[in-house]
This record gives C-alpha cells, structure tokens and sequence, in this order.
C-alpha cells in the first residue's frame, strides 16, 4: 500500500506544498540526512515556512528528529519510508518516452488500480512534467495498461534492473526538460493512485446509485452520511444529474453541485481540497466516486466545518432557513 500524506494537507488555507514535497522530505532525509531547514528547502523549491510545516508534522509523528547538524530520520521514519511503496531512479530507454531526462518510479501493489495509463500521464502533466508512460507487472511480464500484447522486455530490462518487482506493482516513468520535474511527474501521479477507488460491484449486480440517479432518489442516503459523520455538511450527485446538499439534519438544496464534485466526477478519483468557490468556498471537503466500469457514476462529499469559520457560515444559513 502507497504511503498516504492526506494529512499533511489537510484543514485551513490552501497549503503552499503538495503531497510530493512530503515524499521527497523523506526521500532526501533518507539518502542525505542530516539536512538543515534552509538546505531542504533549496532542494524541495518550496519555502521554509512550508518546509518547517512539514518537518514539524514529521517531527510530531515521530518520523523526524532535530540534531545540531540538521534533521534526520528516526527508526520510525526509516521504517514508514522503506514501506510507503513508492520508489524513484533515473532510467534510460530508447523509444519509450520524449522528453531528454526520465524517472521511473515503482508503486507498489497499486497495478489494478490503473485502468489505461493516461491517467498517470495527465497527473504528471499537472505537475509539470511533458508526460509519463505506465506500465504494470503481471504474470511475470511488464505490460502496457489495456494491451494484452507483451512487449519486448529485453527492451524493458532496465526497469526490471532497477527494481525488485512483484506481481501488482506498477511502474510509471516520468519525462520532462530535467530529472526535477519527471521525478516530480512520476512521483505525484504514483501518489494518486493512493486515491484511486476500485469498482465497487460486480457486472451485472444491481446496483443502488448509478449515472442517472436524480437527487430525490439519493436524499435518504446522502442524510443517512451526514448522520454518520457527525451531521457535518454532505453533498452528493451523480453524473447525469445535479444533487442534494445537507445540512443540519435536513436537505438544504437539491439541485446542487459543487467544484469539488465536479473535480472528483471528471477525474473519477478521490479528491481532497479546499472548495475554490461556492458555498463552501476555503472550507476544506474530501470528495469520493462511485465506480463502475472505470468510471465515476457519482460522488459524495463531507465538508468540514470545524475550519474555515463554517461554524458562522452554517449559523447564518439557519437563521435565514428558520425566517423563510
């Protein structure tokens, strides 16, 4: 199982770091240990505000420990990073990618969570790399995603060299105008996949939500969720038609939609972030698809208002419920 970071981003503003920047902090405190704040932060490109936020957590964690000649890893850490299933290196293969500087990244146990490949390569694209090319280990071969041809593995064993594979990992190899940006590309789409939901039944089974379910028919669950969570606001809908919004014990709008929803529905993935705009906007929210057929049919999401002063948001949004 992928290491997660979620929580390293999660409540008030939008953080100035992405899970990557996690990964790396203990990619390099692992290989180049003991490192200064300042020195990280030359190395993650990010600022050391958003450097000390992350070894502050790390160090809460146990993972990291402060030392007069910078911070390192703990056992604990050491332990967490060996396990977190995601590994980079440098590689080089003809044919395989466009760009001049490639990185492959091993994610383990994470093959049947890709559906075609183009996934992986439009996360890598968003985090600024040219591409990404995915491949998968299955029956003793690395395939293409979809492809039931087996390629040349001869042609492919400098992946097979760099790691040690295991039927399910996948391998997804970053390019980009330098080594910095494909390991960045590389790395956050296999960090993704930590949010990728596997079909939740079987073909053929009938199913309770599906593309076209309207918001009367998803009001019963989407309140049944707000109970379970503790009535913080859900929001659901499915793909085919707006959805229901709860608040307070009660159905709020049902014709709703939100950014996040929408995210989450394009992206077929869990999505969490502070909402961008609407009703919710800076309020952090977790989004999650219902899939069938490798793709989302719908999706729910839990809008938390202990951050972001949702508390005077929800306050004034009864009163005018109460006066109308």
């Amino acid at each position: 199982m992928v290491l997660k970071f979620q929580s390293y981003s999660g409540g008030g503003p939008t953080p100035k770091f992405s899970l990557f920047h996690v990964w790396k902090t203990y990619d390099v405190l692992s290989s180049q240990g003991p490192v200064g704040r300042k020195g990280l932060s030359q190395i993650l490109d990010i600022g050391e505000g958003s450097t000390r936020t992350i070894l502050d957590k790390m160090i809460r964690e146990g993972s990291v420990e402060n030392t007069k000649k910078g911070a390192v890893l703990t056992d604990r850490g050491k332990k967490l990073f060996r396990a977190s299933g995601i590994f980079a290196a440098p590689v080089s293969i003809e044919g395989l990618t466009l760009g001049p500087k490639d990185c492959a990244v091993l994610v383990k146990g994470m093959a049947d969570r890709i559906n075609t490949g183009y996934e992986q390569r439009d996360e890598a694209v968003r985090s600024g790399a040219m591409g990404a090319t995915t491949l998968v280990f299955k029956g003793g071969h690395l395939m293409f995603p979809d492809d039931p041809e087996v390629p040349d593995q001869a042609h492919l064993q400098p992946l097979r060299a760099l790691f040690t594979l295991e039927e399910n990992d996948a391998i997804i190899v970053g390019t980009a105008h330098s080594y910095e940006a494909a390991e960045k590309g590389a790395v956050t789409a296999g960090l993704a996949l930590s949010d990728t939901t596997r079909p939740c039944w079987r073909e053929g089974a009938t199913s309770l939500i599906s593309a076209d379910t309207g918001p009367e028919e998803l009001k019963c669950l989407a309140l049944a969720v707000h109970e379970l969570v503790g009535r913080m606001p859900v929001t659901m809908r499915s793909r085919n038609h707006y959805g229901v919004r709860c608040e307070d014990g009660e159905i709020v709008d049902d014709r709703y939609t939100g950014p996040v929803l929408e995210e989450a529905l394009n992206r077929s993935t869990v999505v969490r972030r502070s909402a961008p705009s609407g009703v919710y906007r800076g309020v952090p929210v977790v989004v999650v698809p219902i899939i069938r057929r490798k793709e989302a049919v719908a999706v729910f999401g839990v809008v938390d208002i202990t951050k972001g002063g949702m508390f005077e948001l929800i306050s004034k949004s009864r009163k005018e419920r109460s006066h109308s």
